[in-house]
């Protein structure tokens, strides 16, 4: 069939379509949202608002984004928020900053959200994501061992322990002496995981190792 002879094939045309509740929905939510959102929700909400009245419909993409931003705004979420911040106390901040640095020193979790902690006092996470990132059973063991402080003192005299278990630089010293010259804070959930900086006896340069490496020297 030659050129002329060959049919024309056209995409069909979308049809418009007018969703006014959706519409009212979208406007609804800007409107509580005029000091609660950020330019990027308040300028994505104009561009749903634009959709729905040309296409009468959202993308999947879209609605989910927006379910988000609709809930931020109702009051009801708004009223839970300002109950948590009036229950938000120095203790629950401490806690908080502790998690933040458990979560710097064994990446890669809530990254982002420990450093706005660590590096904006007046900022407050959400209850939710507090309770999963201070409540959890990591954070607890962690805060318990660091609660039960160094098992060895600043001076005291220690033996590394002579097993197949002892890694890192402390291991040509097994079962040799040592002295403790410092014990670190403890960010790990690991039992005897506290580091601590040690002169193995005729050494001459201070090695870290962790607790569970050493034994008290009998």
């Amino acid at each position: 069939m030659g050129y002329h002879g060959q049919r024309s094939y056209r995409q069909p045309r979308v049809q418009k379509q007018n969703n006014p509740e959706l519409v009212a929905r979208i406007e609804k939510t800007a409107a509580r949202g005029t000091s609660s959102l950020t330019d990027w929700e308040r300028n994505f909400l104009g561009s749903l608002l634009d959709s729905a009245k040309t296409w009468g419909r959202l993308t999947a993409k879209q609605h989910e984004v927006y379910q988000r931003i609709e809930k931020k705004t109702d009051p009801a979420h708004q009223a839970a928020i300002t109950d948590w911040r009036s229950k938000w106390t120095q203790d629950m901040r401490e806690k908080a900053v502790f998690a933040a640095l458990y979560y710097k020193a064994n990446p890669p979790y809530f990254g982002e959200v420990a450093d706005r902690i660590l590096n904006d006092s007046s900022f407050i996470p959400s209850e939710k994501l507090y309770r999963k990132m201070v409540e959890n059973k990591y954070i607890q063991r962690a805060c318990q061992h660091a609660q039960n402080g160094a098992l060895y003192e600043i001076g005291a005299l220690v033996t590394v322990r002579d097993s197949g278990g002892v890694v890192g630089l402390i291991r040509a010293y097994r079962g040799k002496d040592a002295i403790v010259l410092e014990a670190l804070d403890n960010l790990s959930a690991t039992k005897g995981a506290r580091i601590y900086k040690v002169l193995p006896v005729g050494g001459a340069l201070p090695i870290e190792t962790e607790e569970r490496y050493l034994k008290k020297k009998r």
